[in-house]
């Protein structure tokens, strides 16, 4: 199944695909690519709306690392951490 990401060679990301992220301070993370739904709790909803948090479900790529389901993360300049990954493995 494809994702729609691609990684920092313009390889496509799959479910299934084992992906690299060296961060910079050098450490380096493989994530198993998962389409799953994720609960996720004390989410602030929108200024104005009750209650200020709740409980959500979230479906989608999930980038799974050391029993976590993470999603990516943006850097200051806006780039995403899955622009940074290189696929090492696919499904």
């Amino acid at each position: 199944m494809n994702t729609g990401l691609f990684d920092k060679n313009g390889n496509p990301i799959k479910v299934g695909s084992r992906t690299r992220l060296v961060l910079d301070n050098g450490e380096v993370r493989e994530f198993d690519v998962c389409f799953k739904t994720v609960q996720r709790i004390t989410v602030e909803t929108l200024p104005g709306f009750e209650p200020e948090t709740v409980n959500v479900s979230i479906t989608g790529i999930f980038f799974c690392w050391e029993g976590n389901d993470l999603l990516p993360c943006v850097d200051e300049n806006g780039i995403s951490d899955v622009a940074k990954m290189e696929v090492i493995t696919e499904e």
